[in-house]
Formats: structure tokens, C-alpha cells, sequence
């Protein structure tokens, strides 16, 4: 799953990052990841390589603010923030192969 270059623009800005090599490798597969626990989950795939889709931006947000960054105290919340809006997504028959209450 490829991401483009102004999606990873957006992560980047919502981890606080300027433009560097290495970060954006991490920030790649840490989107990457994030888009297959969505799978795993139920959402489907192709919306979670839609890149436009403001629901599933915010959850990759979320995401990646918990898991980027070795000394991160705001990693607890923004993992409650990524659970909270992924039980939403699955919660919409539009974005899952399965509805969840």
C-alpha cells in the first residue's frame, strides 16, 4: 500500500516533524501498519488506502502519535484516541465488511 507524499505531509505535521529521511521511513510504516490492524479489524481495504477520507486520516493521526517517538507521554491517550475511532469506523457499515456494536 503506497502512500503518497502529501498524506505523509499530514502525518508528519500531526507528530510535530520537519522533512527528514528517517522519519518519514518510520512515519511510511508506521501509516502502513496502522492501515493493516484496520484490516485485521474489519474496515475494508480500500478504504483504508483512501487517502481523502477525513475518518480514516484521524485515526492514522491518532496512531501514529501513539507509536511514534521512543519517550512519548501522550502515547496512552492517543492509543485510547486510535481505539475510540477505530471501534467508531467498524461501528459503519460503509467502511466494514462486518458491522460491530
Amino acid at each position: 500500500m503506497a502512500v503518497s507524499a502529501e498524506y505523509l505531509d499530514k502525518v508528519r505535521r500531526a507528530v510535530r516533524r520537519s522533512v527528514n529521511a528517517q522519519t518519514d521511513q518510520e512515519l511510511t510504516d508506521i501509516i502502513e501498519e496502522c492501515r493493516h490492524d484496520l484490516i485485521c479489524l474489519g474496515v475494508k481495504s480500500e478504504k483504508t488506502i483512501d487517502e481523502k477520507d477525513p475518518l480514516i486520516l484521524g485515526a492514522v493521526r491518532c496512531f501514529a502519535r501513539w507509536k511514534f517517538g521512543l519517550d512519548n507521554d501522550d502515547a496512552p491517550l492517543n492509543r485510547e484516541d486510535y481505539f475510540a475511532m477505530r471501534d467508531e469506523l467498524r461501528k459503519r457499515v460503509e467502511y466494514c465488511t462486518f458491522q460491530t456494536k
